[in-house]
């Protein structure tokens, strides 16, 4: 390597990113980040040629090709400019791949990578994180940086590591690491490249890669991702052991203090009458039951004491300040008006105590008339109420998280994340959530909460036309779905999705039925649809019974969640569709002109509401509703979309194909 004397720029890429000439010149542009990036990608690429397309994707995986090639092209002029007279001197440009060149300038890194203790003695606050001023340039750049920071951090600790053995064990054999030679930065650090830059060894796997479309890495695991995987660190306070990732480089580290899970405080239900305390308190102790269960909450019960309510709030008080409490659950039991005629109304409410102790949540549901004397058949109606809370908390905390750098999330704080980003119903969105969700996978493959966002993940991919196989997609989805339900043994989300997914595969709606059977409550009343998700898939079973007037009634009631629960991208556009076979043309026509707004470019929204629209006379809203989608999925057809309907009974798949021959949609 040339040495550093002869260099006529120093790129130093520790703390804020500078590249100095011999008069000690930042020539790189104030703001620029996006120039500062793209060389910062090759001066770690081991002085080898970078492919165009790999920094496209890297810097600008948000784009359209064309404009991501633009875009490259632009910022290399500006590179070039800034680097003037040497620009050509110092980097090589090429048709297809753009290299830094070995002789005329020096990298930090690459310094402390091929020179070891020595290098790293003369480098400039080495404390400093990599790349301190390029966060935020764009989710696979930054994915790219959190894999460069681990190797940077591992390569460091490796060499102090046995400097410490040498001085405090004088017996102990001192090894140097091996020497690095240039153009090779690290020995793991060759093969091919995967998705956002990473470097494949040759044979191993990639656990960033896109699925194929028979792969089910929860049911058949690569092998040379278990053999790599890395174990949970054993203290809470312990620094997890590093493990190799299985694209050559290791993942991001999981944050080492022990991260505490979201916590709820479960507040006593009250009541005004009297003779509703002993109802009230059973209650209390059955929802008590069921958030415990949920996998999601770490449940905090208020300590008894003689001061009552004064002394409760204090302790909720003191447990807000000190940050130890995430969110409150409230409830108030009303009797049930004219005396003993009229049942009962339990309200309940969820609080985020970490932001202000806004109310974020809320149902209020009739209780069923016999139950004074048997409290117990309000456990269903309980069950959906906890199920709706803890995706609302979830959904709620990874907002609350957008700011925080991925690196620092825990897996379940990864999976709220994907899913979070899941509801923005688009493929650019699938995308981003797969990347966080194999990262999720990857640092928590056991964490309930991982499981149960692959299930819901897969179960929106095949239902909203994503993929061309649904076969496959459904295969993919009940494997994820039973997968959770192994992990997550008491958590009602796990019926519901494993129920979900049994619906959908022919033959198989009893055993869906038999799974839902934990949230049904016999002569259900209209104010206690508020889970829509568990509305939708009534309504679809009493359809595929035959029990259509059941369906009629349901679906009268059914409310557009509109992306307040996991799986309202599957639920909400499925409605619309229930609504059309169901005879109810103006409730089906209303119910897709919401969700194709909801929902702008989800295929099955837009075909649904195409197929509702086929009702209508004018035809003008469905020219406008197909050149959406034709825009949107080119290669969508007819025979596509009536694969993911083989469960519905043979009348319904006969009036749905009809009317999609009317919509304009090819064979």
């Amino acid at each position: 390597m040339t040495s550093q004397a002869e260099n006529i720029l120093k790129i130093r890429l520790i703390g804020h990113m500078v590249a100095t000439t011999a008069t000690g010149e930042n020539i790189l542009p104030a703001g620029a980040r996006r120039t500062r990036g793209l060389l910062a990608i090759l001066a770690l690429s081991n002085r080898k040629p970078v492919m165009r397309q790999r920094l496209t994707e890297l810097l600008w995986s948000r784009r359209p090709t064309d404009l991501a090639r633009a875009s490259l092209r632009q910022e290399i002029h500006r590179l070039l400019d800034a680097l003037q007279p040497f620009g050509n001197e110092i980097i090589d440009i090429g048709r297809h791949t753009l290299t830094l060149k070995p002789d005329l300038t020096s990298v930090d890194v690459e310094e402390i990578y091929s020179r070891g203790l020595d290098a790293l003695d003369e480098a400039i606050e080495p404390e400093e994180m990599l790349f301190i001023d390029l966060n935020g340039i764009d989710p696979a750049f930054d994915l790219w940086l959190q894999t460069q920071r681990a190797r940077l951090s591992r390569h460091i600790q490796g060499l102090m590591t046995p400097a410490r053995t040498n001085l405090e064990d004088p017996t102990g054999i001192f090894l140097p690491p091996a020497p690095v030679t240039p153009g090779r930065l690290s020995p793991d650090n060759d093969g091919d490249t995967g998705l956002h830059g990473t470097r494949v060894p040759n044979g191993a796997a990639n656990p960033f890669r896109a699925f194929s479309p028979g792969s089910s890495p929860w049911k058949e695991p690569d092998s040379a991702l278990e053999a790599f995987r890395r174990p949970p660190p054993s203290p809470a306070t312990e620094v997890p052991p590093s493990a190799p990732h299985a694209d050559g480089e290791q993942p991001p580290h999981a944050p080492v203090q022990k991260v505490r899970a979201l916590t709820l405080a479960m507040m006593p239900i009250e009541t005004k009458d009297p003779s509703f305390t002993a109802l009230a308190d059973e209650f209390g102790s059955q929802l008590n039951v069921l958030f415990v269960g949920s996998d999601v909450f770490t449940l905090v019960v208020p300590r008894h004491s003689h001061g009552g309510t004064e002394n409760l709030a204090d302790w909720i008080e003191s447990l807000v300040e000190r940050k130890q409490i995430d969110f409150l659950c409230t409830g108030v039991l009303h009797p049930g008006d004219d005396g003993m005629r009229l049942p009962p109304i339990l309200q309940l409410r969820l609080i985020d105590m970490q932001h202000g102790g806004e109310m974020i949540w809320t149902v209020r549901t009739a209780l069923p008339p016999n139950i004074r004397q048997h409290p117990g058949v309000a456990m269903p109606l309980l069950a959906r109420a906890v199920l709706s809370a803890q995706w609302t908390a979830v959904l709620r905390n990874a907002r609350s998280l957008l700011k925080r750098s991925v690196q620092t999330l825990t897996p379940d704080q990864l999976a709220a994340r994907a899913l979070s980003t899941l509801l923005q119903a688009n493929h650019q969105a699938l995308h981003d959530a797969e990347t966080l969700l194999k990262l999720a996978e990857w640092l928590g493959p056991t964490q309930p909460l991982v499981a149960l966002a692959r299930a819901v993940t897969e179960i929106t991919r095949a239902g909203a036309f994503l993929q061309d196989d649904y076969t496959t997609g459904v295969a993919r989805a009940l494997a994820a779905a039973q997968h959770a339900a192994v992990l997550s043994q008491n958590n009602l989300s796990r019926n519901f999705l494993l129920a979900f997914v049994y619906s959908h595969i022919p033959g198989h709606a009893d055993t869906a039925e038999a799974l839902l059977s934990a949230f049904k409550i016999a002569d259900e009343q209209h104010d206690q649809a508020w889970f829509a998700p568990y509305r939708a898939l009534q309504a679809l079973l009493a359809l595929m019974n035959g029990q259509l007037e059941t369906a009629r009634e349901l679906m009268r009631h059914y409310r557009v969640s509109g992306n307040a629960q996991p799986l309202s991208i599957a639920t909400d556009p499925g409605a619309a569709l229930y609504l059309f076979l169901l005879d109810l043309p103006q409730e089906a026509s209303k119910c897709g002109r919401m969700v194709a707004a909801l929902y702008p470019q989800l295929p099955s929204a837009l075909v649904y509401h195409l197929v509702a629209l086929t009702g209508e006379e004018t035809g003008t809203a469905r020219t406008n509703i197909l050149a959406r989608l034709t825009a949107l999925d080119p290669t969508l057809t007819i025979r596509r979309v009536m694969a993911a309907h083989a469960h519905l009974p043979l009348w319904a798949r006969e009036k749905l194909e009809k009317a999609l021959g009317r919509t304009g949609l090819p064979e």
